[in-house]
């Protein structure tokens, strides 16, 4: 069954990216947010999702490797981030996709993570940056579903709202993160929504939907509540005619009593005797009641010298939510809205209109006000102090910016530029495709791609190659493969820049960490007969080669392969009882469940995968001895080609996962032709019947 709790200062945003107990192996991870820093969602969110037990700082080596081998294992690892904060380095194991809405902004801040025996959602008005889970005062609703079982009505319409989303988005990451929904569509167990006691709903605002109000009256009893309380630290930064205070006070009780308070970020200035607000004054104006039966009230919330564990703070307000009350039943909305025209979904009657994309989760009460439940809600998010006279007691400075879908935005990145893609590489570069969208409306007349600083193709050179839609580049390896490139166009006699996102086409062409590459046939059998995790076998032969004077044993500037200072190649049963072992361990890693093409690619090309074996057996055999070589292959190609690929729980993993062992094990029988030529003919007897025997376990 579900469980929640809306917000719970006793716990840390980032807590909740770690999983519950007995949640089982991570599966995947989509968010979505307005800004982001890619250092807090890699290092701070992702790590605790999969679990990273080592410091980026201080372990380095060891933090990428453990990072490497633990994402290879998703289905998949996604952010999308609107158009106009899509940017920052980041490791190739994860997606960054772009969503370019066609109205507003893509401002829903929705995180699903995904376990084998637990799903959590996360909704609330914290993007994913350092302020967001660090510094700000935030709200958040918190939906767990133990043992993958949800409500229907709760969790379809997330599940579909995210696939709206995705829809302004495109390229290859595109596909890992519907396959992600598609899994949890599956395997979770839809239940009824209770009928009684604490309800939630999922609030989407979007283009062509209802507006945050029509969607709540759905829900909520028709009487009319008497209170309502919304705290927000964005407003209209113009008056409407309709907009949202307009629209709150036609829905409390027209007759009869009803407060409207408003709870704004501000600082006291003792100079002055006043608090700054941060609201505008139309807002206050527009707030006037139209009866005196009717009432409106200024909370301000501290933003500056917050008291805190650690003592006074600055800490910005960002949370977003609305409280709705009345004596028989009482309503709460969290999520990423903030009290303005575009996040809240209401369309502007005279002229065009903008309208983001938002995130919100309706909890509601119907019950007398006697019952805790009621008291519990109505009480609960963010207040204020005392209410105040905003006239004598106030300034008024608001914030403005661009989450009120009015702010100052930077230019996006044009339509143009579609998508970047890594495709592979060598030693030599790295090669990236890129797509356009050559439409009159998204061309910009000159622009250029760049690498650092150095150009690698413009709108000269596009010209000159007639205008392609796809063309590919080689860049030189410098380092792990680019996440990034970088665009600088020109318009209205001006030039800008953005950042151009590279996603990886699948993650098998990805590079192994430098540390891992070229490790020794005896190396590679430590690793793969270990029950304990590579980032921990690796460690150790670090720790084995620290200074003494190194209490800390962390200091060591390479990982050396320790096998590597022992020469037993001359030794050749040694070799051989070495290769076969490795060659079995192999087998049983690859059998062990997966869940994604990426896992396998890991596992078949990953720094201690199938192909990494095959070469260090390769290089230990002696070149005067070809039928060493070819009995390993031989051996290596019977191990492979009976290894059965199971997904957890022990079903046959799909037949995508199958195609892509078989192509690696037709590779292998292929090279055994060619190597078999040259052995014996008691050992090219024995190759031929292992290439003829048929094949069962990988068809």
């Amino acid at each position: 069954m579900a469980k929640d709790k809306a917000q719970d200062h006793a716990r840390r945003l980032l807590s909740l990216w770690e999983p519950p107990a007995d949640a089982g192996k991570p599966v995947g991870v989509l968010a979505t947010t307005f800004t982001l820093d890619t250092g807090v969602f890699e290092e701070e969110c992702l790590a605790r999702f999969v679990g990273v037990q080592s410091d980026p700082y201080r372990d380095g080596a060891i933090y990428r490797i453990e990072r490497e081998e633990k994402l290879s294992s998703l289905i998949c690892a996604a952010v999308v981030t609107d158009i106009h904060h899509c940017s920052g380095q980041r490791s190739l194991r994860w997606d960054l996709i772009p969503s370019r809405p066609a109205s507003g902004v893509m401002h829903a801040k929705i995180s699903l993570l995904a376990w084998e025996k637990h799903l959590r959602v996360l909704i609330g008005s914290a993007n994913l940056t350092g302020a967001g889970y660090r510094r700000n005062q935030e709200c958040a609703a918190l939906l767990d579903f133990e043992g993958l079982s949800a409500e229907e009505e709760l969790l379809a319409p997330i599940l579909a709202f995210l696939r709206e989303i995705l829809d302004t988005t495109s390229g290859v990451g595109l596909d890992r993160a519907l396959k992600l929904l598609d899994w949890v569509s599956e395997k979770a167990t839809r239940l009824p929504s209770p009928k009684r006691g604490l309800r939630r709903r999922f609030i989407p605002i979007g283009p062509g939907k209802p507006n945050a109000f029509d969607q709540m009256d759905v829900y909520l009893p028709p009487t009319r509540p008497t209170e309502a309380h919304v705290v927000s630290p964005f407003f209209d930064q113009t008056a409407r005619d309709f907009g949202p205070v307009g629209r709150l006070w036609e829905m409390l009780r027209q007759r009869g009593g009803a407060r409207l308070h408003l709870h704004v970020g501000g600082t006291f200035a003792s100079e002055i005797g006043k608090w700054r607000l941060q609201v505008p004054g139309h807002l206050l104006e527009s707030a006037v009641p139209e009866s005196p039966t009717r009432s409106w009230h200024v909370h301000p919330i501290a933003v500056t010298q917050v008291q805190t564990e650690a003592g006074a703070e600055n800490r910005p307000l960002h949370a977003k939510s609305l409280t709705l009350s009345h004596p028989a039943w009482v309503a709460w909305m969290v999520g990423s809205s903030n009290f303005t025209s575009a996040g809240l979904g209401i369309k502007n009657k005279k002229g065009p209109h903008v309208v983001n994309y938002e995130a919100n989760v309706l909890y509601y009460f119907i019950g007398d006000a006697a019952n805790p439940l009621h008291g519990k809600i109505a009480s609960g998010g963010h207040r204020g102090t005392d209410h105040i006279n905003w006239k004598t007691d106030a300034e008024l400075s608001p914030e403005t910016g661009e989450e009120d879908g009015e702010g100052e935005l930077p230019p996006p990145l044009p339509a143009f530029f579609k998508g970047a893609t890594l495709m592979g590489g060598d030693e030599q570069g790295y090669v990236v495709e890129l797509h356009v969208t050559p439409s009159p409306k998204a061309l910009p007349t000159v622009w250029q791609v760049r690498s650092g600083t150095t150009c690698v193709f413009d709108s000269v050179e596009w010209t000159r190659t007639e205008q392609p839609s796809s063309w590919q580049i080689t860049l030189e390896r410098h380092g792990p493969p680019p996440s990034s490139l970088v665009v600088d166009w020109q318009s209205c006699d001006k030039t800008h820049t953005a950042d151009w996102p590279v996603n990886v086409d699948v993650s098998a062409v990805l590079p192994a960490p430098a540390e891992l590459r070229d490790l020794s046939l005896a190396a590679l059998l430590d690793l793969l007969s270990s029950a304990r995790p590579l980032y921990e076998i690796i460690r150790g032969w670090q720790r084995r080669q620290v200074n003494d004077d190194d209490p800390d044993g962390f200091s060591a500037a390479d990982i050396v392969d320790p096998h590597q200072k022992v020469d037993t190649s001359g030794f050749l049963v040694k070799r051989v009882q070495r290769a076969c072992a490795a060659i079995s361990y192999l087998r049983k890693r690859l059998e062990d469940p997966l869940l994604s093409e990426a896992a396998l690619a890991w596992r078949l090309e990953g720094p201690v995968g199938a192909r990494a074996v095959m070469a260090a057996i390769r290089r230990e055999c002696r070149e005067d001895l070809p039928d060493e070589w070819t009995f390993l292959l031989s051996e290596m190609l019977r191990e492979l080609r009976s290894v059965v690929l199971t997904v957890p729980g022990g079903a046959r993993a799909p037949a995508a996962l199958q195609a892509r062992l078989r192509d690696f094990v037709d590779e292998l029988s292929e090279e055994l032709v060619t190597v078999a030529s040259g052995a014996s003919p008691q050992v090219q007897q024995l190759a031929r019947s292992i290439i003829e025997e048929p094949v069962h376990a990988t068809a």
